[in-house]
């Protein structure tokens, strides 16, 4: 008897390209997100910035201490609106095409927050469809202003540039910089002084004059010489209720451009029609799910908040809280939730958190459930007041965790230790 075999229809999900777009979105920070819409603004015909400066965001650094006074508007130490006048102003207005100021406005907004321009010409080409050529004529002209060093593609290159006029060059210096930054970092200096062919004191001598190099073609400039984090949420307490915002009001400044939609409509070119309704159909994607992000972003945080009210008034330690707990109270996926907390900080009247540090796993204690965070806070102050000439080998640690209700692994507090950065037995022995 002949068996005929039918094949089984398999489902398969297929993410559009305009889908993997939103979650990039909303994976996006506020500063990466108005990085992106400036560069959108700068290719995209069809959008148009009201404001006359670009949003700024200052270089991420210390949190603001929570003694001090709160404020959402503190200058970053050197900050987009800062750099764009500091280099413009250096330049001859009448001596550029305005081809050549936009490539200049967007390689200056391209700048990391070292001072460094990690792209190359061609990197720039494929993303912006600048002619390489003509990204490096910009580039050597902005390479030629101050901060000297300023646009070089990395701290290798920065600190090879410094040499010539640091007084400090020679073959060992250059040797050092090009193959043992990575040595020097990881205190390994036997590695490097076999590979220089010298002894450890040579070494040392180096690294000693390497330290008086600037690490930094930013270090010591902009308005300020504190760093800030500028929350990307906002969360105030009023009258006994919690109200959250984000802190992208500068969003309202894009808007589609009713002169180019005119002329999309008007136009007889079908080619041009084309062109205008690609930008169009693109601008209007992007506004739309700018604005889905941030209602994303608020529900979540509205959820979180609610869970660890206690941590955010002050009174109480971070509970047990997972990513699955939030999904199931606001009904998105695990995955969604994931990625509106990702490299986003919030600020309430006691300080500025990232997202992703209020969510911890739960631990078993003889009163109540608490966070691994808290464990690792325990077992810092633990080690911390320990005597440093017989420090505590993760098995006593292990001992006074259980002493105080907290039922753990040896390995685990291994685990938690290491998360800690604290060394071994060994390392932390004097």
């Amino acid at each position: 008897m002949r068996q005929e075999f039918l094949a089984k229809p398999i489902q398969q999900q297929k993410i559009s390209q305009k889908q993997i777009q939103s979650l990039h979105l909303l994976m996006m920070n506020n500063e990466e997100l108005s990085r992106f819409l400036q560069n959108e603004y700068l290719e995209n015909p069809m959008l148009e910035n009201s404001g006359q400066i670009p949003p700024c965001f200052p270089t991420r650094g210390a949190v603001k201490a929570p003694d001090e006074p709160a404020s959402y508007s503190e200058a970053a130490a050197v900050d987009t609106d800062f750099l764009l006048r500091y280099f413009l102003e250096q330049l001859d207005p009448f001596a550029y095409t305005d081809i050549e100021w936009k490539i200049f406005k967007l390689l200056i907004l391209m700048l990391d927050e070292q001072g460094f321009f990690p792209y190359s010409p061609e990197e720039l080409c494929s993303s912006f469809h600048i002619p390489p050529a003509q990204t490096e004529k910009c580039l050597e002209i902005l390479r030629s202003l101050e901060p000297r060093g300023i646009f070089q593609p990395d701290l290798k290159g920065y600190l090879l540039y410094q040499l010539p006029s640091s007084g400090r060059d020679s073959a060992r210096m250059r040797l050092l910089i090009q193959h043992h930054l990575e040595d020097i970092a990881a205190g390994r200096l036997r590695l490097i002084a076999d590979s220089l062919q010298t002894d450890l004191a040579d070494v040392r001598q180096l690294i000693k004059q390497l330290r008086n190099l600037s690490p930094s073609p930013f270090s010591g400039m902009g308005p300020s010489s504190c760093d800030y984090i500028t929350p990307d949420i906002l969360a105030e307490r009023q009258n006994g209720t919690w109200d959250v915002t984000l802190n992208d009001n500068w969003i309202e400044n894009y808007s589609l451009s009713d002169y180019y939609i005119q002329m999309m409509r008007q136009t007889a070119d079908p080619e041009l029609k084309t062109y205008f309704l690609e930008k169009y159909q693109r601008g209007r994607f992007i506004l739309q799910k700018t604005l889905q992000r941030r209602s994303t972003i608020l529900t979540i945080c509205n959820a979180v908040i609610s869970r660890q009210e206690a941590f955010f008034l002050g009174k109480d330690i971070l509970v047990p809280m997972t990513l699955s707990d939030i999904a199931a109270d606001v009904g998105l996926a695990i995955s969604t939730v994931s990625r509106g907390i990702k490299n986003k900080y919030l600020q309430y009247p006691c300080g500025t958190v990232l997202l992703k540090s209020l969510f911890t796993s739960g631990i078993a204690c003889s009163e109540r459930e608490i966070s691994s965070s808290n464990v690792i806070s325990i077992i810092t102050d633990i080690v911390r007041s320990e005597n440093k000439k017989k420090p505590y080998s993760d098995s006593k640690l292990t001992e006074l965790l259980n002493a105080k209700g907290i039922q753990i692994s040896r390995r685990t507090v291994a685990k938690y230790r290491v998360l800690a950065d604290i060394p071994s037995t060994c390392g932390r022995k004097e």
